[in-house]
């Protein structure tokens, strides 16, 4: 008697199942049926599944047609070379290195480059290094030392930390002593220089 009503509760989700429901109106499925690249590819990984076909080498992407450059995001749109079927661009620009910088001036009198929010945050945060301002629970000295090792420079660690929801909070332990300043970075360099 039991088995009859799981079979009785099982059976219709089971029937549906196996009569192809996902072949239509799920919007999860319907990508199979739309004869794109990404739509081939799953068909392809299906059968690689069940075992019926090789499995597909890579997963089809496709970019916009009008990702923005550099330049338009600047402000400054750029004319984009297009494909001989105008359809796209060309080929992405290589992306710049990343620049790091330090707070420490290179020579004296001279302020080094930093990052805009580095520059924000060392005007909106007015306590001086070593201040305690946040509450910090359980965090030493060691430990944050330990964190910093893995930062190429202290303005890296600092905008990492401010990135992770510093100076609120700090989920690496880097900020043991609350002050909102991490790994030795130092903001009185930036807010003395006027920017």
């Amino acid at each position: 008697m039991r088995n009859l009503a799981i079979l009785a509760v099982l059976g219709p989700v089971l029937a549906l199942a196996g009569c192809g429901e996902n072949t239509g109106w799920n919007p999860n499925y319907s990508a199979m049926h739309n004869g794109s690249r990404y739509a081939e590819y799953l068909q392809a990984r299906e059968i690689a599944l069940h075992g019926k076909g090789p499995v597909p080498t890579a997963i089809p992407v496709q970019l916009p047609v009008q990702a923005p450059t550099a330049a338009d995001i600047a402000g400054t749109p750029a004319k984009r070379p297009v494909t001989a079927t105008g359809t796209g661009p060309v080929a992405a620009a290589p992306r710049p290195a990343p620049v790091q910088t330090t707070t420490a001036p290179a020579t004296p009198g001279v302020m080094p480059a930093a990052t805009p929010s580095l520059l924000r945050y060392a005007q909106q945060e007015s306590q001086a290094p070593g201040t305690r301002k946040y509450q910090r629970s359980g965090g030493s000295e060691s430990v944050a030392a330990r964190a910093c090792r893995s930062y190429a420079s202290a303005d890296v660690a600092q905008s990492a930390f401010i990135a992770a929801g510093g100076p609120v909070i700090d989920p690496r332990g880097l900020d043991p002593d609350g002050d909102g300043f991490v790994c030795g970075w130092d903001p009185r360099p930036l807010r003395q220089s006027g920017l």
